[in-house]
């Protein structure tokens, strides 16, 4: 890997021309066999299980329709909750539901150790909505009523998956398009912490013109489960999607969905309250408006997300196909915050990303060829562009004495360019699948503006009463590019066995971080004559080599997969001060080395006609292979100590099981001990919970229903369950970086088809 300005103009031309002639998205596990004969790259059928692995080279799991529902948290939102049922995940939401946000590029999930940062990470559809994006994103847009699967895959991820970042893995949406037979779905679920959720969907059926629509919409509240506020206060969600066939060869999907949500935050403990939960498990922010930045009301947030989506599949011949996917979305809001020196800080977030994938399938000499093209411009934050200081004021409102701490606009956007080739060949008792993928990420310039002076006004207002640009505190675009290659082959045993592997390389972020730390810090950084492009300039992204070794057992009315893995990680994220005098203030620098080796086994048995049995557990170990070199003073010891928020050990077991029409599903999940801090001076115990759900199906005149009961955390344990380790809380100032599990919850649905 290496850095450059940018492509050359032959270059540039020919990914325009790779464009025009190759293309379709980068689809998931789930329909990648659309348009190909014998020779595919798809996942295998799921049978009765509600979570199976598939059939590529490499560690991926797929989790269909029901085990969205038994898997993924009750307030059916982020699909970060359901892939909590696949080995080596660990996903936490500071509430029961999983309807809270958390500010900033932190949302909760690592894979194999690794965190998903710098925002939601994701796609739907293939499609790469989860962008560079410390609000929301795409995470609570689409209902868990309008997916039909969630996907992951592990290790070296496949050249045709179009995630962002993939060092953390890349995970999939798949929606769940208009219905062909007509349909009316209604529920209403309530619940602990004045819960209530109303959800509705209707199909139109097949129209006279071969094409189906939905309309879907949802309204959910509820209190927070600790402290004063509402997680959200009201969240409304809509959707719209279409489908329509042009003649034989051409069908068209269409979807637009939006969300609208406010919320109160919760709190984070200090570790000493967090080893104190007996006390402190309850503890959040303040009722009172004389509390001044630990007022409830001053930790909030509200936000605004839109997204317009298509899929064009044209048939071109027999086995040629291409696929077109444009899309478009813009969020607005903001995230307010105390922060430790006693001020509220408005973090506005307005911006928007577009792009297109494309795809070409077509098959050569019984090899199955993809060729593909991703391009997406977006519009920062991350990093932050626009933070608003506020003080307290005595009713609580944000009424208080406003400056303005970040004040920046955009030169230039931030581009993705990414083009990939992949092969997949079968021949007898052999498979291969190669490929490579290129990727051009062109981080944005950014004009920093001075603040001096400026008071509580708008975005724009404060711009045009500005005295001018900082140059010093601004940067230019900077470009960067990788090759990553990925190289997959099985070979079958005997029909119900088969081993695989995989290796390749994969693609992460750069440390955007710096960019906030020097606007806080400018003076100190000029002291010793470094401006915020020195630092920007030298960014490179995170990368990652991967190697997974597997087996692979099917049976009729089975599956099981071990596998083992090693994987290296190279210029990794870390925060410190590198010069060791303590004139600079600790920022992030992309020079971190480790290495992530473990063993993970999955699998599913269903012995009854109705009865399904899925588990995984997993042991894995990340950690620093180098000390961090300190200038002037003793290197930083980690060599060899496990990163945070990193447990060794992780489990789940979960089973769902039919009587008529009674139905019972029960889930166990272990997370092992961990540490929160980098010199392993704060250690967490591990825990375990249990949820399980109850649920009877009965007729009505016009259809049918469904009465049910969940509990979450079923015996109450007390336990910590998501780690801070983003530069969100780093700037906020003091140590309080962990947030308690909820308590035990109950919630009853009813839900009517018609």
């Amino acid at each position: 890997m290496s850095c450059s300005h940018s492509f050359t103009a032959n270059r540039c031309s020919l990914l325009a021309l790779s464009l025009v002639l190759a293309s379709t998205t980068q689809n998931t596990l789930a329909d990648e066999t659309t348009h190909l004969n014998s020779v595919t790259v798809s996942a295998e059928p799921l049978k009765d299980s509600a979570v199976a692995g598939t059939s590529r080279t490499n560690s991926g799991y797929q989790i269909n329709r029901e085990g969205v529902d038994l898997w993924g948290a009750p307030g059916g939102g982020s699909p970060y909750s359901s892939a909590r049922a696949m080995p080596s995940v660990n996903a936490q939401s500071a509430d029961a539901y999983g309807l809270s946000n958390l500010p900033g590029g932190t949302k909760g999930m690592r894979v194999r150790g690794e965190l998903a940062t710098h925002g939601s990470r994701g796609t739907v559809d293939g499609i790469p909505l989860g962008a560079v994006n410390p609000g929301p994103g795409y995470l609570w847009l689409f209902d868990a009523e309008n997916l039909s699967s969630v996907s992951l895959q592990q290790g070296a991820v496949t050249p045709d998956q179009g995630n962002i970042f993939t060092t953390a893995g890349a995970l999939d949406s798949r929606l769940r398009w208009p219905e062909k037979e007509r349909l009316w779905h209604l529920s209403q679920a309530l619940g602990s912490s004045s819960f209530t959720r109303t959800q509705g969907r209707v199909d139109s059926g097949e129209l006279s013109s071969g094409g189906a629509a939905f309309f879907s919409f949802s309204h959910t509240a509820a209190e927070k489960w600790r402290g004063s506020g509402n997680s959200p206060d009201g969240r409304d969600n809509f959707a719209l999607a279409m489908t329509q066939p042009l003649g034989e060869t051409v069908d068209v999907n269409v979807l637009a969905a939006s969300s609208d949500m406010e919320a109160h935050n919760y709190r984070a403990l200090s570790y000493a309250q967090a080893m104190d939960l007996d006390h402190y498990r309850e503890f959040d922010f303040s009722d009172d408006p004389s509390a001044g930045s630990s007022y409830y009301n001053y930790n909030r947030q509200s936000f605004k997300n839109q997204a317009l989506l298509a899929e064009i599949n044209w048939q071109v011949s027999s086995d040629t196909s291409l696929v077109l996917k444009p899309y478009y979305m813009d969020e607005e809001g903001y995230y307010l915050d105390g922060q430790a020196t006693g001020k509220i800080r408005q973090w506005l977030i307005d911006h928007s990303w577009y792009g297109l994938t494309t795809e070409l399938r077509t098959q050569l000499a019984e090899t199955a060829l993809k060729i593909g093209y991703w391009r997406q411009s977006s519009e920062p934050p991350g990093p932050p562009t626009a933070w608003k200081i506020y003080a307290p004021s005595a009713s609580g409102d944000l009424s208080g004495e406003a400056s303005w701490s970040i004040l920046s606009k955009v030169t230039d956007r931030h581009l993705f360019d990414s083009f990939y080739l992949m092969a997949d060949h079968q021949y007898e008792h052999v498979g291969f699948e190669a490929g490579v993928r290129y990727v051009q990420e062109t981080l944005p310039g950014i004009d920093a503006y001075d603040t001096s002076g400026l008071g509580d006004v708008s975005y724009d207002e404060a711009l045009s009463q500005s005295n001018g640009v900082i140059d010093s505190r601004s940067v230019a675009q900077v470009t960067m590019h990788a090759v990553l290659p990925y190289l997959g082959a099985s070979y079958s045993l005997s029909p119900n066995l088969k081993i695989k592997g995989s290796l390749g390389r994969n693609y992460g972020a750069p440390s955007f971080d710096v960019w906030p730390v020097y606007q806080k810090k400018a003076a100190a950084f000029l002291a010793n004559g470094i401006t915020a492009d020195d630092l920007w300039q030298d960014l490179e992204p995170e990368m990652s080599d991967a190697f997974d070794l597997a087996l692979r057992f099917d049976a009729a009315t089975a599956w099981l997969e071990p596998a083992l893995y090693v994987a290296r990680y190279h210029d990794k994220k870390v925060s410190y001060d590198s010069d060791g005098s303590g004139s600079l203030p600790a920022y992030s620098h992309n020079v971190g080395e480790t290495r992530a080796w473990g063993a993970q086994l999955a699998g599913g048995w269903y012995p009854l006609a109705n009865l399904d049995l899925f588990g995984g557990i997993s042991w894995n170990r990340n950690e620093f292979t180098e000390d961090l070199a300190v200038d002037g003073g003793d290197d930083l010891v980690v060599s060899g100590k496990q990163i945070p928020d990193v447990p060794i050990r992780l489990a789940n077991l979960g089973l769902t099981w039919h009587s008529g029409e009674f139905e019972f599903s029960s889930v166990a999940r272990y997370t092992g001990s961990r540490y929160g801090d980098t010199q392993h001076t704060q250690s967490i115990p591990g825990y375990t919970t249990v949820d399980l759900n109850m649920g009877y199906h009965f007729g009505l005149p016009l259809g049918r229903a469904n009465l049910s009961l969940s509990v979450i955390n079923l015996f109450d344990r007390e336990y910590i369950g998501i780690v801070r380790s983003d530069y969100y809380q780093l700037l906020s100032g003091g140590n309080a970086i962990y947030y308690p599990g909820a308590s035990r919850t109950l919630m009853a649905k009813i839900a009517i088809d018609i």
